[in-house]
């Protein structure tokens, strides 16, 4: 059963890309780095870009820096949501 792409994204997710398995590989910001992870079962792939965002940045220019790096992991997340076939973990039902 393939995951539902309208489910709503787990807080902080900017970005999703649903793998050939149904699985999702989520894109988030997490201080100063962006950073990709496979949600198919044990699969490892991982991806991140440094993003150098500063404490000192303002608002306007941390997220200008996001979008500056956010392409390259986008390509790297698609690119393996394309190959992956690795399944999502069924839920669990009472």
């Amino acid at each position: 059963m393939l995951t539902n792409p309208e489910t709503v994204w787990p807080e902080g997710v900017i970005a999703r890309y649903l793998t050939v398995a149904g699985a999702t590989v989520d894109l988030w910001y997490d201080s100063g780095t962006l950073r990709a992870k496979c949600g198919g079962e044990r699969c490892r792939w991982t991806g991140y870009e440094s993003t150098e965002v500063f404490y000192t940045d303002t608002d306007e220019v941390r997220d200008q820096k996001i979008d500056d790096a956010l392409p390259g992991l986008q390509r790297q997340a698609q690119s393996h949501a394309e190959k992956c076939r690795a399944l999502p973990r069924p839920a669990v039902t009472a």
